[in-house]
């Protein structure tokens, strides 16, 4: 089977394991706001989620790197390059979490903060491992192995989170069932795969061309991250005297209608690598076509999300939160464009264009910041730092796109070993 026909060939299991994963995370979001005692218990609870995936999300660039590089080989020594990369990305990851809830913790964290905190570093060492192994086994399409590892993260977090959140857990207790998953399930399927993984592959960078790609990766995925599922920690930081039952109601506004939009394209980041980068033609029309549906499909939901989003968050919250028509439709619309930024960025990363990619993502990132701390009214600046953003960082990307995302001459796996 040709490498164009494998990509292909993942994309149903991908598409399984990725529904899965999403419908059972999107099952936490909807249950927390209304088995949560107060508007207080599921701050505490958001914004711990929003940190720890804001987190992932950054550090899912390790994994877009790793896929990337890994090229299947036949009786390779193990890669103590990448052995060693993960160990320096788990200690720089320790690190920086101490170091920020030392300056930030307070602020993000009021209650328990340490605690919180620590949960925060178990579960972001987990999926560094985690993402390590994924961008291996994307880089061999070992795609059921893939599905079965997204699957098994997603059903044991879904348990143990629903488990508590019924059983009236203290939210310090719920962070942590939110954040075991990710080493749980990577020990369980690295014990099935061992054996088809070592040995079996190669990567065509050193240790040190593998930390400066992975730099920009995880620069761009930090900024992705700040737009998608940082939204509740950023709101949290940056209108410290807004009322909770409305900082709630926002919050759950933009969880229960991204999720339908992004994560699916998220969580396809590295499939959608593979498919561009086994394709030998230029990437320039269809990229172009599908931010020509993607807008069309935008303003549609947009008009969904104004007629029926203020009755959706009604219902999910029991009654408890309430959001006017439309911020709703600004919430959607933001969701769908950040969306089409998460099919130009695969495209210019599989044509190794990290530059432009990251460009993308940071300016669009820091537009969003930029927006939230402006004097402005709450509902205005929202609406403002949900849809300007986006269209920037789109821009961005669309003029690296118009320069031609043409095939690579020459395929990195026939290259010589790299070197440091």
């Amino acid at each position: 089977m040709s490498t164009p026909e494998r990509a292909r060939s993942g994309l149903v299991p991908i598409l399984v394991a990725t529904a899965v994963a999403g419908l059972l995370g999107y099952v936490i979001q909807l249950l927390a706001p209304a088995l949560l005692a107060d508007a207080d218990d599921y701050l505490a609870f958001s914004v711990f989620w929003s940190a720890l995936y804001l987190a992932v999300t950054a550090l899912s660039g390790i994994q877009q790197e790793v896929t990337r590089a890994a090229h299947p080989a036949a009786h390779e020594p193990p890669s103590r390059t990448l052995r060693d990369f993960t160990l320096l990305v788990i200690g720089v990851v320790i690190a920086a979490v101490a170091v920020l809830t030392a300056v930030f913790g307070t602020l993000v964290f009021p209650v328990q903060t340490w605690a919180l905190a620590g949960w925060l570093a178990v579960g972001l060492v987990g999926y560094v491992v985690t993402a390590a192994l994924s961008g291996v086994l994307y880089g061999l399409s070992l795609w059921r192995e893939i599905a079965a590892l997204t699957i098994v993260d997603a059903v044991v977090r879904a348990l143990l989170v629903v488990a508590g959140l019924v059983l009236g857990l203290d939210p310090v207790w719920i962070a942590g069932l939110v954040a075991v998953p990710f080493i749980l399930a990577f020990g369980l399927v690295w014990l099935a795969v061992r054996r088809r993984v070592v040995g079996a592959f190669r990567l065509d960078v050193g240790w040190r061309r593998l930390t400066t790609n992975s730099l920009g990766t995880v620069v761009a995925s930090t900024a992705t991250g700040a737009m998608i599922t940082g939204l509740p920690l950023l709101l949290r930081l940056t209108t410290p005297g807004t009322d909770a039952t409305a900082l709630a109601g926002v919050i759950l506004a933009i969880t229960i209608t991204r999720a339908p939009f992004i994560v699916p394209l998220m969580a396809l980041q590295s499939w959608l690598i593979t498919v561009f980068k086994a394709s030998k033609r230029s990437l320039t029309r269809p990229v172009l076509l599908a931010i020509a549906a993607g807008l069309g499909i935008t303003a549609l939901a947009a008009v969904v999300g104004w007629l029926l989003g203020p009755w959706l968050v009604e219902v999910v919250s029991a009654g408890r939160y309430a959001v006017p028509a439309d911020l709703m439709a600004a919430i959607v619309a933001s969701a769908c464009l950040v969306a089409l930024m998460a099919v130009t960025g695969p495209a210019l990363l599989s044509r190794s264009r990290h530059v432009p990619y990251v460009a993308g993502w940071v300016v669009a990132a820091l537009a969003t910041v930029g927006i939230l701390v402006t004097p402005l009214p709450l509902e205005p600046r929202l609406v403002a730092a949900l849809l300007i953003p986006p269209v920037i960082g789109i821009a961005v990307h669309l003029v690296a796109v118009a320069r031609g995302l043409h095939a690579p001459e020459a395929s990195t796996s026939s290259q010589g070993p790299p070197v440091d």
